[in-house]
């Protein structure tokens, strides 16, 4: 499995550090070794490493010795954790082997170099040194180094979801392991298979697979590796579907066994995986009393590692909300808060493929104190308003951590003044859909008092009207979306109407969550009126409030930056209205500069920024936005600017003291259903630094963007509006032209962050 620290959900992702150990002629055998690589298989890293740092003050030590000393010494920072110092070890490790002309040791530290290169999130890198070395393993006849290569070979398939490929790969590596009789290797092949194919969907007996594992596992000597091969084991057969008897008894007797070993080592973080994966057993079983105390128990063994104590806390928490002890729910929830906020930036730190991470480990403890709050809130009579208050606390910090998940960076929420409710205009909602499997929880806030209304409908119905409301929305030959966007108008705006009747509002701030952020909800359906949901409210997105700074774009002072690209370069097709466009909106700013064509270069761009710090920048380019953000770019003559360069060139300087007002991004798209993708879209205003962003959920046929976005401009020169009402009266104006009145021509785009 995929190397990485070891983690509560991330076990089943894991080619675990302990498979670097040097296979066939270098295993370790010199005696001044052993003492530190018993530390190391009972789990003492700490230990370990001291011994082997004072083994290396040694000068009479051979290369090859101390090359491996170093090769030992990098696994044992992996399994701390410490990733940057494992690579140091590693480079250490390499030079010696260079020296002493040892090319299998070479290839065998380039292997496990790749592996901690992929947790440091450098594929390039790790690709490019195990290209390298697959080329060369083949001149020499090992079998086993071929497979450690092949194995991390198809990790970085993996992470690439390269499925097919990887899986073919792994089971290559499954041959070579059987040919050289190494259980060690066989196993990691053939359960890194197994998750391939579960993520392909594929119609394969996995359960007679992972039957073939456990007495792979069994045959391997007692040491701590053992012990997570069978926790992955385990995590595998809960993961498989349907969730039958079998499985859950195969899950319980490998949860048994890690936990049997850890007694016999005396390994405390051990007992706490195979205990709280137990938990999760006896839960599926409905066992729930059996499933506390098993999950209780991990949490006392969790006590000094905050890296999986929150975890098990929180499915504590889970599991109290099902037995109806809500108290003690809000308790264990607040406490798994309390310990995964100090250490919540640096979970990805050696995680391969952290893309999951956020949404199966650090999202739940959220959404599972906020889900308990809610449900104390609907019955708490006078405390409401607090607990509510509470639940909108906590799902802002929840939106910014979202964001720094997703660009990977710490400091991407900062910078922005957060939004005082108390400030708000009084025709102005705010709005949290909050989904939870049993039911949709709508919190609206107007004139500092916070509402919650409940739908008794489940996630499952809900992702489905939208998964076909977004499907449907793009084809402009029917109207067959209507049906799914009244129902959507059922759920998330009819039981807030006589609160916003109430207040007269007229300016909805959504903050979606999940696969909310696919869809525009500005073509939510009112059937029964006969009317958009835009035709009766100005709407504007903000990924979170926090990360929002409502002041109004001074007027009298607007200088517009225009950008585009017409031509056809780099596989992507012509945009031919894209003259018209920058023409039309240059004729309503007297201050503005234009770059079209092949004068849109990178270089232009950032010689034009550093001259003049424009109010608003449009670019007028394909862009693509993805769930990898390595990926999400702007299109330009020359190249793509990512999202790092278009932060780069936004950034605060000595000429530039203020943030731009407004980032016009007018032929981008995000993947269909893509929540991650369209959450890159959603923060794109404050990774760039910017306080508002227009952009679009797909590529809009460019006739229908020009006079969309022209007339938005056209509206935006009047300051008696905001800027979510200018969006709000170009689009009514479409949907008044019988060409472009269907949703497909105006609805994809989203004004994004400060809507004044």
């Amino acid at each position: 499995m995929i190397t990485q620290k070891p983690g509560p959900l991330t076990i089943l992702l894991l080619l675990l550090f302990f498979a670097t150990y040097p296979p066939g002629n270098y295993a370790q055998d010199e005696k001044s070794l052993s003492t530190g690589q018993q530390f190391f298989e009972q789990g003492n890293f700490a230990k370990a490493i001291e011994h082997w740092k004072n083994v290396l003050k040694n000068k009479e030590l051979t290369s090859i010795t101390a090359s491996n000393i170093h090769l030992y010494l990098s696994l044992a920072y992996q399994a701390l954790g410490d990733y940057n110092t494992a690579l140091l070890q590693l480079e250490q490790a390499l030079e010696l082997a260079e020296q002493a002309q040892l090319p299998e040791q070479i290839l065998l530290i380039d292997s496990t170099m790749s592996d901690v290169l992929l947790a440091l999130q450098r594929p390039e890198e790790a690709e490019k040194r195990l290209i390298n070395s697959l080329n060369l393993v083949k001149s020499l006849d090992k079998p086993l180094l071929q497979a450690h290569l092949l194995n991390n070979w198809g990790n970085l398939l993996s992470i690439r979801k390269e499925y097919e490929k990887a899986s073919v790969v792994y089971q290559q590596v499954i041959q070579l392991a059987q040919q050289s009789q190494d259980n060690l290797m066989q196993i990691q092949g053939i359960i890194n298979q197994i998750q391939a194919s579960l993520k392909l969907e594929q119609a394969v007996d996995h359960q007679a697979h992972l039957k073939s594992v456990a007495p792979l596992i069994a045959s391997l000597p007692d040491h701590f590796e053992k012990g997570f091969y069978w926790l992955s084991l385990g995590q595998l057969a809960l993961r498989l579907k349907p969730s039958s008897d079998e499985n859950l008894l195969l899950a319980n007797s490998a949860f048994e066994h890690a936990f049997s070993l850890a007694e016999q080592l005396s390994n405390q973080h051990l007992k706490a995986y195979a205990l709280g994966f137990l938990g999760q057993v006896y839960e599926r079983q409905h066992s729930y009393l059996e499933a506390l105390r098993v999950t209780r128990q991990a949490v006392f063994f969790s006590q000094d590692k905050p890296d999986i104590l929150y975890f098990w806390e929180g499915q504590l928490g889970q599991l109290l909300v099902k037995t109806g002890d809500l108290d003690g729910a809000l308790i264990t929830y607040q406490q798994a808060f309390a310990h995964l906020n100090p250490i919540q930036t640096r979970l990805v730190t050696g995680q391969r493929d952290p893309s999951d991470l956020f949404r199966e480990q650090v999202r739940p403890i959220y959404f599972g104190l906020a889900d308990v709050m809610l449900r104390k809130a609907s019955s708490s009579g006078g405390s409401q308003q607090k607990l509510l208050n509470q639940v909108l606390y906590v799902l802002e910090q929840l939106k910014a951590a979202e964001l720094q998940d997703y660009f990977q960076d710490e400091c991407v929420s900062g910078g922005q003044k957060a939004v005082q409710l108390d400030n708000l205009a009084s025709d102005t909602a705010i709005i949290y859909p909050i989904l939870l499997p049993d039911r949709v929880e709508i919190l609206t806030n107007v004139q500092q008092e916070t509402y919650q209304a409940t739908v008794s409908v489940s996630l499952e119905e809900v992702a489905q009207n939208v998964l076909e409301f977004r499907q449907n929305l793009q084809t402009s030959t029917h109207y067959r979306f209507a049906e799914q966007a009244d129902k959507l108008y059922q759920w998330f705006i009819s039981p807030l109407r006589s609160i916003l009747e109430k207040h007269h509002v007229n300016t909805l701030i959504i903050i979606p969550d999940g696969f909310l952020r696919t869809i525009p909800l500005a073509a939510l359906y009112n059937a029964e009126q006969r009317r958009f949901l835009i035709e009766e409210f100005a709407i504007a997105i903000t990924p979170g409030l926090n990360l929002t700074e409502p002041t109004p774009i001074p007027r009298d002072k607007i200088s517009i930056f225009l950008n585009g690209l017409s031509l056809g370069v780099q596989n992507f097709s012509p945009l031919p209205n894209v003259p018209k466009e920058l023409d039309s909106i240059q004729a309503l700013f007297s201050d503005n500069k234009i770059l079209l064509d092949q004068n849109f270069l990178l270089s232009k761009v950032n010689q034009t920024l550093q001259k003049t710090p424009y109010s608003i920048v449009h670019i007028a380019s394909h862009g693509q936005f993805d769930s990898d953000p390595k990926k999400t770019f702007l299109l330009t003559y020359d190249g793509k600017l990512t999202m790092d360069k278009l932060e780069s060139l936004l950034r605060f300087t000595e000429l530039r003291k203020d943030p731009i007002e407004l980032l016009t991004l007018s032929a981008c798209q995000t993947a269909l259903g893509d929540e991650r993708a369209a959450l890159g879209l959603a923060g794109v205003a404050v990774k760039a630094g910017a306080k508002s962003a227009l952009a679009s959920l797909w590529f809009v046929n460019d006739e229908s963007t020009a006079g969309l976005i022209t007339e938005f401009y056209n509206q935006l020169k009047n300051s008696k509006l905001s800027k979510a009402q200018a969006l709000q009266n170009a689009q009514k104006k479409l949907i008044s032209e019988h060409t472009f009145r269907h949703p497909v021509y105006w609805a994809a785009f989203l004004l994004i962050g400060n809507w004044l």
